[in-house]
């Protein structure tokens, strides 16, 4: 995998270089120092951006030759240096943080670590349903905080579907929300009438897919 990925940055590194000294050569020609200070900066974003998806689709293109081979996902381990270059490259790269956290949370049983690695994505990216889902599965799935920070974490994805009007992708997990709330109300005891409330996101969850079953709801 190193050996693959020193010859791109290489590359990548000379294209930086080009694009930086063109923008500076334009600012100077046309002699607007602030004007070349922001061609830089959305040069050097740009290509942040391009480096990180670049990365991406090489590591994509690792894992699919590693599970091919006949080897288990949760087995690969030194990819996850790789996703951390990309996360600091593009903090706005999602995909990067909830693959990383679920693997390490869930696949690699750390998940302290991968619980560090949402929440650090949602700090960058507080808006985005599908990290906000993926961090509210993954604390359900390991049981490893409070119930009540998987309630929060799951109230907080049902808030952004309302804010959005349900006008994200996989809106249908509203009705597996409703349902992950059905459980952690059942099993947080120390909640008052967590029962009643338990029973209210089982009767809304159900109402969901009944609805969507029919076509009445969307």
């Amino acid at each position: 995998m190193k050996r693959i990925i020193t010859p791109l940055i290489l590359a990548l590194l000379f294209f930086v270089i080009t694009i930086v000294i063109g923008s500076n050569i334009r600012a100077t020609t046309l002699g607007d120092a602030s004007a070349g200070e922001i061609a830089v900066s959305s040069s050097f974003s740009q290509l942040r951006t391009f480096l990180a998806n670049v990365l991406w689709l090489q590591l994509d293109r690792y894992h699919h030759i590693w599970m091919y081979q006949g080897n288990a996902w949760t087995t690969a381990t030194d990819y996850l240096p790789q996703l951390w270059m990309i996360i600091k490259l593009d903090p706005d790269y999602t995909q990067a943080y909830y693959t990383g956290g679920y693997q390490l949370a869930v696949n690699l049983d750390m998940p302290a670590e991968g619980i560090e690695l949402f929440r650090e994505g949602l700090f960058q990216n507080p808006n985005d349903p599908k990290l906000l889902w993926e961090y509210a599965t993954v604390l359900w799935v390991t049981n490893y905080l409070l119930h009540s920070d998987t309630e929060n974490a799951i109230w907080n994805y049902l808030t952004l579907l309302r804010r959005k009007n349900g006008d994200i992708i996989d809106s249908w997990n509203e009705a597996n929300a409703c349902l992950m709330l059905n459980v952690e109300f059942g099993n947080d005891s120390l909640r008052l009438n967590h029962r009643r409330i338990s029973h209210h996101y089982e009767y809304r969850s159900n109402f969901l897919r009944d609805a969507s079953d029919d076509n009445t709801w969307r």
